[in-house]
């Protein structure tokens, strides 16, 4: 009678935990807080709902190209690109797990809080239009890859954004406040010529909030000596900042399926010595 008691209970755990997936993959349940865009900002809610995941936000910025984006000059395709990840985001800081959308990193989550952090570019997609800087420059990063050019993460202090390499030059570009700084001649200029630029930051990044914020953005930008950047090879297991998305999320959206079948694998395994044992008593 235990066996079989024990067998049902992990029926039961297992059922539920599959039934949290399923309804977190495949209905609104999965989706996290959004917020509406702030006053500057050029969201596009139609391209938010027709992109769910990174394929379809690669094809909506190639729709907005006059060919391949591969094809193009690659700071021509940087600026569409650019420009399709700023109308797809608003900002904010509720891309986490919940039970719903991942009941094992949400758990996780109650040991380390980053854990609970989204920073898969289609599960982001997928469940809403909001994210911090971070995680928006790393979409723009997947797409740049995607046309062929590469691509860093620039963790400033502070703030995070991405540069792409083209035209024998790194050049930033900041999908979260919206803006690629150019010189006068409206080359986009990487955060090693910035350093020197403060007035170029100030002029660019105004409007962007009051007169405190922005002088913030340029104190950020002059102070190189915090400044880490990240490139992400496909087979780096191990480094001092970690893989995105991480290692743990990388299995933890595997788990919630492995792991609940398990469970009703082994529920009706038991069920099933559990009940012959009663027979044969």
């Amino acid at each position: 009678m235990g066996r079989r008691r024990a067998g049902v209970i992990l029926l039961v755990v297992g059922a539920c935990l599959l039934s949290l997936s399923i309804l977190g993959r495949w209905t609104a349940l999965g989706r996290y807080e959004s917020f509406p865009p702030r006053s500057w900002e050029r969201f596009d809610p139609a391209l938010a709902e027709s992109t769910p995941d990174l394929d379809s936000l690669y094809r909506a910025a190639e729709a907005r190209a006059s060919g391949p984006l591969r094809d193009m000059p690659p700071g021509e395709a940087m600026r569409i690109m650019h420009e399709t990840v700023a109308d797809r985001f608003t900002h904010g800081d509720r891309a986490t797990y919940s039970p719903f959308s991942n009941w094992f990193l949400w758990t996780l989550g109650a040991v380390k809080r980053r854990y609970r952090d989204i920073q898969d570019p289609d599960t982001l997609l997928r469940g809403g239009h909001s994210a911090l800087c971070g995680d928006v420059s790393y979409v723009l990063m997947r797409l740049a890859e995607k046309a062929g050019i590469r691509s860093r993460h620039v963790l400033l202090e502070g703030h995070i954004t991405m540069e792409a390499w083209h035209d024998g030059s790194w050049h930033a570009y900041d999908p979260d406040l919206e803006v690629a700084v150019r010189d006068d001649s409206g080359v986009v200029l990487g955060t090693d010529i910035l350093v020197g630029r403060p007035d170029l930051i100030r002029r660019q990044y105004s409007g962007r909030g009051d007169s405190a914020f922005v002088e913030q953005v340029v104190k950020i930008y002059v102070s190189e000596d915090d400044n880490i950047y990240l490139e992400y090879p496909a087979r780096n297991l191990f480094g001092p900042h970690g893989q995105r998305p991480g290692r743990i999320e990388q299995a933890g959206r595997l788990a919630i399926w492995i792991l609940a079948g398990c469970l009703i694998a082994a529920g009706g395994a038991l069920s099933v010595v559990g009940r012959k044992k009663r027979n044969q008593a």
